[in-house]
């Protein structure tokens, strides 16, 4: 019972929260915000309405991004967007940040609230940056439900020249404020949905079982599982169901609440270099690997049974080896329903393109350690080698 615990980020939670952006930013007494909004739902009807409350509003001066990146985050992107919010001085034109989009328009969001108020190039920031001037406000938005990134302070952003994605991860960078309206959710193409809610399972999974886990980061996660797990079974049949969409990303939250109370592990960690080198989606890159990390938990002895009690019609009566023999099997059946590649070929991974992953493996150790059970650098070679 020895541990810390953070959660800094303010939330409202609800259909048709997004509306009130203009009243929420007068709270914090913000005026100026700069939108950065993903280019696939800026002609959508609820995205109209957001804006067109901002741009009434007399007390309220905004500029507007639509990302256009067809790839994810990097640090010579956020270089090029960065000078649309300073003015002929280098000093920003914006008070603040708003999100509203996936991870990716999140994480970008809180990059340029970094980069606009310290000087140099974006790439100078990587990893971990101390000494630095604190970031302008963020306002997350999340229009799917998975990254989490509406409630931690870490932001993805992919390195062009080392091919690696190393962030500018700086706790100046929680949101001040998440916005959880599940209307967004409902346009998601099943392909996002797919991939962003895996991402919080792999969230809920790795965080539950680290490490460094703790006794309140496990409630977070566990009520995440539940959410998540049993309405993902559930979206692909009923896509446009407002009920499963918001409860997939209520779950997300609350595994993004659990992942910066804890840590992540191998899924999450093997999920970068394939992301880098074969272009696959954050979520669906951890997804194909989480259902194998956990068989090399049960088979070592960790034990699921508690989240296998949470899988809608379990039974309970199992003894606890076959509680965890069924939760294995559990998570197959789910990326089989959601279509999730069983191996990475179908990611261009084969013989003669397989050194790519396995030189980045080393790289990870550190993730690795975070697995409740030893997961060692040679065990995630052979992983990789096995699934081609």
């Amino acid at each position: 019972m020895d541990f810390d615990f953070n959660l800094k980020t303010n939330a409202k939670f609800g259909t048709n929260k997004a509306l009130n952006l203009a009243q929420y930013l007068k709270e914090l007494s913000l005026s100026r915000p700069g939108i950065i909004i993903d280019g696939g739902i800026a002609g959508l009807e609820h995205t109209r309405k957001v804006l067109s409350a901002l741009e009434s509003d007399p007390d309220i001066t905004i500029r507007t991004w639509v990302y256009d990146l067809r790839h994810e985050p990097d640090y010579d992107s956020l270089d090029r967007i960065k000078a649309m919010f300073l003015d002929n001085s280098g000093k920003p034109v914006t008070d603040c940040f708003v999100g509203i989009g996936g991870g990716s328009v999140i994480d970008f969001a809180k990059g340029l609230s970094t980069v606009v108020v310290n000087p140099g190039k974006a790439v100078l920031y990587k990893g971990f940056p101390v000494k630095i001037n604190p970031s302008l406000p963020t306002i997350a938005i999340p229009t799917t439900a998975g990254t989490g990134s509406e409630v931690t302070f870490n932001a993805v952003f992919t390195d062009n020249n080392q091919k690696k994605k190393l962030g500018i991860n700086t706790r100046n960078n929680y949101p001040a404020l998440a916005i959880l309206d599940p209307v967004f959710t409902v346009n998601s193409p099943m392909s996002v949905t797919v991939s962003s809610g895996m991402d919080a399972l792999v969230h809920t999974l790795e965080s539950y079982s680290a490490v460094q886990s703790n006794p309140l980061n496990r409630i977070f996660a566990r009520e995440a599982f539940s959410m998540i797990f049993n309405n993902l079974f559930l979206v692909k049949d009923h896509p446009g169901n407002g009920e499963i969409r918001a409860k997939i990303q209520y779950g997300a939250y609350l595994a993004g609440i659990s992942l910066i109370n804890s840590g992540s592990g191998p899924s999450g960690a093997l999920s970068y270099p394939l992301g880098v080198h074969f272009k696959v989606p954050h979520g669906m890159a951890g997804a194909v690997f989480i259902p194998h990390i956990v068989r090399h938990n049960v088979q070592a002895g960790y034990d699921y049974s508690e989240l296998y009690d949470l899988i809608d019609g379990s039974c309970r009566s199992l003894s606890m080896n076959a509680k965890n023999e069924q939760f294995v099997e559990k998570m197959f059946a789910l990326c089989k329903k959601l279509d999730v590649p069983p191996n990475l070929s179908g990611f261009g991974v084969n013989a003669g393109t397989v050194d790519i992953l396995l030189a980045d493996i080393d790289a990870l150790e550190r993730a690795f350690t975070q697995n409740p059970v030893p997961f060692t650098v040679d065990d995630g070679k052979k992983l990789i080698l096995n699934m081609i």
